[in-house]
C-alpha cells in the first residue's frame, strides 16, 4: 500500500498566514504579548523538552506566561496559537484529498507536543482521510533524525517497503534524514512544484498545478 507522509508547518498549514505573518502577529493583537517575549521565555527555555514530549505543554506555557507577566490564560495563548495558525495551502490539500481519494495512506509526520498534535489530526481530518499521525512528542525524538523514520517505519508497518513512502517537508535537514532512513523525500518549496512531483508519484490523475 502507498504512504504519503505529509509535513505540517510549511507544507499544509502557510505559516505566514497568506501574509498576515507569524500566528504571534494575532497573540500580539489580542494579549500584547510579542513573538520576542515568547522566544525568550517559552521556545528557548521549554520547547525541546515539550515537542520531545519530556514535558507537557500547559504547565511550560504557565511558567513562561507568569515570567512574561501577562493576564492571558494558558487556554487563551492556545486556543490563539492554534487557530490563528490553522491557514490551509489549498493546493496542498487538494494533494492530500486526491491521494486519500485513491487509496493512498495519506499520514502527518511532523514534529509536535501532544495538544497541537490532537488538534491538527481533528482539523485536519475535516479535509482529507488521516490514516495516522507520527510525531515527535510521540516518539521522544524529532525528524532531523534519523531514529524519528525508524520508529515511524515500525509504526506504520512500513519497514519492508519504506521507499514507498513518499515523505513531503519544507526542511532539508528533515529530507535528509527521511532520505537516509529509506523514504522517498521531497523539499517542499514555496513554487509548490513538489505537488506535481508527489502526484506523478503516486500516479495521482494530473491537474493544472
Amino acid at each position: 500500500m502507498r504512504t504519503l507522509a505529509l509535513d505540517v508547518d510549511g507544507v499544509l498549514l502557510d505559516s505566514e498566514r497568506n501574509g498576515a505573518g507569524h500566528w504571534t502577529n494575532e497573540l500580539g493583537r489580542r494579549y500584547g504579548i510579542t513573538r520576542e517575549q515568547l522566544r525568550r521565555a517559552f521556545f528557548i527555555p521549554f520547547w525541546g523538552d515539550v515537542v520531545n514530549g519530556r514535558m507537557a505543554l500547559e504547565p511550560a506555557l504557565a511558567q513562561s506566561l507568569s515570567i512574561i507577566g501577562t493576564s492571558a490564560s494558558v487556554d487563551q495563548v492556545i486556543e490563539c496559537w492554534f487557530e490563528a495558525d490553522f491557514v490551509v495551502i489549498d493546493a496542498a490539500v487538494d494533494l492530500a484529498h486526491r491521494a486519500a481519494a485513491t487509496g493512498v495512506h495519506v499520514v502527518l509526520a511532523t514534529n509536535q507536543e501532544h495538544r497541537r498534535a490532537r488538534f491538527l489530526c481533528g482539523r485536519l481530518g475535516q479535509l482529507f482521510l488521516i490514516r495516522d499521525v507520527v510525531y515527535s512528542a510521540d516518539l521522544g525524538v524529532q525528524k532531523h533524525e534519523c531514529v524519528f523514520f525508524d520508529l515511524a517505519s515500525e509504526r506504520l508497518n512500513v519497514n519492508h517497503m519504506r521507499s514507498d513512502v513518499v515523505f513531503v517537508d519544507d526542511l532539508e535537514l528533515n529530507v535528509q534524514a527521511a532520505t537516509d532512513a529509506g523514504w522517498t523525500a521531497i523539499l517542499a518549496t514555496p513554487e509548490k512544484n513538489w505537488i506535481r512531483q508527489v502526484g506523478q508519484l503516486l500516479d495521482l490523475p494530473a491537474t493544472d498545478l
